[in-house]
């Protein structure tokens, strides 16, 4: 019951703020970001997804904004997320492991903002960021080499982790050779809205199945549930057996009052 409350509740987070923001948009009183078809900083999904997930963390930006932490704090904090994180999955607790997840990839998101916004950004915090975004990324695809040990996923898990450390080698690359290298199908972002919506209709499918299955069960205990027996059924034999008794001690007796009569 716990999880299926966890469930629901997870699913509502990101639902219900998504339906708020789409009558912002549609009153005129949220502008979305413009979008862009391609080159550098292209998007998979449109204005309106990343959008919403930009106003969703709106207040945590300001938030921290408002606060003396520094983004290299926060950077350092989006590591201890990916620790955490990576033992969840090692473990699994793949419930615990998505939240942290979407959590410590927002720490990712929100030390940029906050560099930009206090004009913190530096070459050696920019250094930072992406080397312990990498660190990050190994520990928590690590965690699904170990969960996954003496698996095929755990193959497909170790594929994963070498992809995400070649497409952050291949923009350090481009960069350092003079071409903007953050060319690609997906952004930080995007990959935490479709993390999002794939987690929102795994909920709903998972509280379908588990629902389904106590329905299924409910029945199947009652349909081969042994009746209970009667009292009535009792009544009938005891009346026999106590007939019985008496009859035998009736026996029993008369040799005894036949002499005492003579």
């Amino acid at each position: 019951m716990g999880d299926v409350i966890f469930m629901i509740g997870f699913a509502a987070f990101f639902a219900l703020p998504f339906v708020t923001y789409l009558g912002l948009v549609a009153s005129g009183a949220v502008q979305l970001p413009a979008g862009k078809e391609g080159g550098a900083g292209r998007r998979l999904l449109g204005p309106v997804i990343i959008g919403y997930y930009y106003w969703l963390l709106g207040p945590l930006f300001r938030f921290v904004n408002g606060t003396k932490l520094t983004p290299n704090q926060i950077t350092i904090a989006s590591v201890g997320a990916a620790l955490v994180t990576g033992a969840a999955i090692a473990t699994g607790h793949f419930s615990l492991a998505a939240c942290l997840l979407i959590a410590g990839a927002t720490l990712d998101i929100v030390d940029g903002q906050l560099a930009r916004a206090k004009k913190l950004s530096t070459k050696s915090g920019a250094f930072l960021d992406s080397t312990l975004d990498r660190v990050s990324d190994g520990l928590i695809f690590g965690g699904c080499v170990v969960y996954y040990a003496g698996t095929p996923m755990m193959l497909v898990s170790l594929v994963v982790m070498i992809m995400s450390f070649t497409v952050s080698y291949a923009r350090a690359r481009g960069e350092t050779l003079g071409v903007s290298g953050a060319e690609g199908l997906m952004q930080r972002a995007d990959a935490l809205c479709i993390m999002a919506v794939l987690n929102t209709f795994t909920v709903v499918s998972r509280i379908r199945f588990t629902m389904r299955a106590l329905d299924e069960g409910a029945k199947t205990a009652t349909t081969t549930a042994t009746p209970a027996v009667q009292p009535a059924h009792l009544n009938l034999v005891r009346p026999a057996r106590v007939e019985l008794r008496r009859s035998s001690v009736a026996n029993d007796a008369a040799p005894l009052l036949n002499q005492q009569a003579r």
